[in-house]
């Protein structure tokens, strides 16, 4: 299991189904954004998708009709 597969799998521990996109936000992380003040979000839903439907595929993970994520 990758470190992004583990990062999710522990957050999405006793939640119900998530967005990817809000999987990619939480997971993903934060960057300081030299550019402006504070931070923004690293990720989204394009870096979670392909890491949540590979954890599908291995049985780690259930996807709803609406493409949202529930660990098993």
């Amino acid at each position: 299991m990758t470190k992004n597969e583990t990062s999710v799998l522990k957050y999405l521990k006793g939640k119900k189904y998530i967005s990817p996109t809000e999987i990619g936000g939480e997971v993903g992380g934060w960057y300081d954004d030299p550019e402006r003040t504070g931070y923004k979000k690293q990720r989204h839903s394009a870096w979670a998708s392909p890491i949540c439907l590979r954890m599908v595929k291995k049985g780690l993970l259930k996807r709803n009709k609406k493409g949202w994520y529930k660990r098993i």
